[in-house]
């Protein structure tokens, strides 16, 4: 019971920590980054960061042959395809509409994990996850779907099932066991790479970013990469893939909340009862582990 509630804990503070990237992301674009770059540079950053801390802490950061191909892999549909199907959505329809359909990726998370892993669906989840999915619709997508465009939605769509395959394969697959310090090492170096040569081939690497551009990209590595990263994977450890998942959706609650206090940006009702919807979810399935796991202890 202690595990599996530290393991709820540690997703809503890896939630928590993605909800930085959207207000330092304006921040670093405002002083010459665009999405390629500061993507590929948030991975950069994340990578050195990751190696030294690895080095101090004395933690063995080689793998075992058979693990390179899997990460690989994992790096490259899990991530940086979502991040870069995501990033091409923006430029086609708003940006609002397209981080919703990009948030239906627990849906995807739950349909892998009960096809490839037997994982059980009791209906309080299944309940949970459409309170989620409406509560995001609320917060980031009323009232724009006149703005629909075919190829955005595609791209949207994409991006949460790339990174549902993300989580889906880190959750299950061989690479569970590694450590998170570790495993987010070598996504944040492969990334690195990958984001590298996606710059270059569509010609969106720039150099105009100056110092200010740069602390905060460096800030959203340390951020969301060795910490948010970090603490998701090590909450996968603990509970399911699913539930991981639908506690994630605490993310824009938690941007809502950062652009109100240092952007001074307005909350309508839809967003106070997107937010109202997606906390009452992350508060069901929270409620529901724990009852879980306090019949188990009884029984």
């Amino acid at each position: 019971m202690v595990n599996r509630t530290k393991g709820i804990f540690l997703t809503i503070f890896s939630a928590c920590s993605f909800g930085f990237i959207p207000l330092f992301a304006k921040v670093a674009y405002a002083n010459g980054f665009n999405p390629f770059t500061f993507s590929l540079f948030r991975s950069i950053f994340a990578s050195i960061a990751l190696f030294i801390l690895l080095r101090i802490l004395k933690i063995d950061y080689q793998l075992k042959k058979e693990n390179y191909v899997p990460l690989f892999k994992v790096s490259l549909f899990g991530y940086s395809l979502a991040i870069l199907t995501l990033s091409l959505s923006y430029k086609y329809m708003l940006t609002g509409l397209a981080t919703t359909i990009h948030f239906i990726y627990p849906v995807f998370v739950l349909m892998g994990s009960i096809i490839f892993f037997h994982e059980s669906a009791n209906s309080m989840k299944i309940f949970s996850l459409v309170i989620s999915l409406t509560g995001m619709y609320f917060l980031i997508g009323f009232g724009s779907i006149e703005s629909m465009s075919m190829i955005g939605m595609l791209f949207s769509f994409l991006s949460g099932i790339f990174y549902a395959y993300y989580i889906v394969i880190v959750a299950y697959g061989n690479l569970r066991d590694i450590n998170p310090f570790v495993l987010i090492f070598y996504v944040s170096l492969f990334n690195s790479l990958i984001l590298l040569a996606i710059n270059i081939v569509t010609g969106n690497f720039v150099t105009g970013f100056n110092l200010k551009g740069i602390v905060y990209t460096m800030l959203i590595a340390f951020i969301a990469n060795l910490i948010g990263m970090v603490a998701f994977k090590a909450g996968l450890e603990m509970i399911s893939a699913s539930t991981a998942a639908i506690l994630s959706t605490f993310e824009p609650v938690t941007s809502l909340i950062l652009g109100i206090l240092f952007l001074k940006e307005n909350l309508s009702w839809q967003q106070m009862i997107g937010s109202f919807f997606i906390i009452l979810s992350v508060s069901l399935i929270a409620f529901g582990e724990r009852s879980k796991n306090f019949m188990k202890i009884r029984e």
